[in-house]
């Protein structure tokens, strides 16, 4: 009975052993547990920094957004005015045209008139 009870003694001296060795491995893994929560909170805080620019980044778009319909409203508004005003010039060279050849008719009528007036005169 005593070879009986050394040999359990043994087996559970073993196991023993077994179970420190598991124990130290496991120990040693958890030796970077607070290395890992430090990184964890880490790459939590620059989550929350990435997080934050990406929503400043996007109110920077819409605002972005909201400055380019005013510009694009402000370019037809331009290009209507500048049609507009292309439209006058050529209201106004169709004017100047008529009232330049309306003078010059005018003026070739007189001399026309006056040359005529001086033969009729010179004639009689």
């Amino acid at each position: 009975m005593s070879e009986r009870v050394d040999m359990m003694t043994e087996e559970n001296s073993k196991l023993l052993v077994d179970i420190q060795i598991q124990l130290a491995r496991i120990e040693k893994t958890l030796e970077v547990v607070p290395t890992l929560a430090a990184a964890v909170e880490t790459l939590r805080e620059i989550a929350r920094n990435a997080d934050q620019s990406a929503k400043s980044a996007h109110h920077r778009l819409d605002m972005l957004q909201t400055a380019k319909e005013v510009a694009d409203e402000a370019l037809r508004t331009a290009q209507t005015a500048i049609a507009e005003q292309n439209a006058q010039k050529e209201d106004q060279k169709w004017f100047k045209r008529t009232f330049y050849g309306a003078v010059i008719t005018g003026v070739a009528g007189g001399i026309v008139a006056a040359v005529w007036a001086a033969f009729k005169l010179s004639g009689q």
